[in-house]
Formats: C-alpha cells, sequence, structure tokens
C-alpha cells in the first residue's frame, strides 16, 4: 500500500514541475504589455 502512495506522491510532484515549466516559459514569452497596448482598457470617469 506504501508503493501506491509513493507512486502517487511522486507523480503528483512530476505533474506540478511539468505544469510549473510549462507555465514559466508561457509566461515569458506572451507579454501581457502588448494587450494593453494594442487594446487599451477605458477608465471610467465618474
Amino acid at each position: 500500500m506504501a508503493i501506491w502512495w509513493i507512486t502517487s506522491i511522486g507523480f503528483v510532484i512530476c505533474l506540478g514541475f511539468v505544469g510549473g515549466t510549462i507555465f514559466y516559459f508561457l509566461r515569458g514569452t506572451l507579454h501581457s504589455e502588448d494587450a494593453n497596448r494594442i487594446d487599451p482598457v477605458k477608465k471610467e470617469i465618474d
């Protein structure tokens, strides 16, 4: 039974590393300031 827990925890850790790596590189390539430059948010004036 312990081997299943170790395997499951290891699998979740590996998924976290893979997901974190993908998220890191996508965040670096997608520039959020480009969205504001292309389609600026209109500020409401009260």
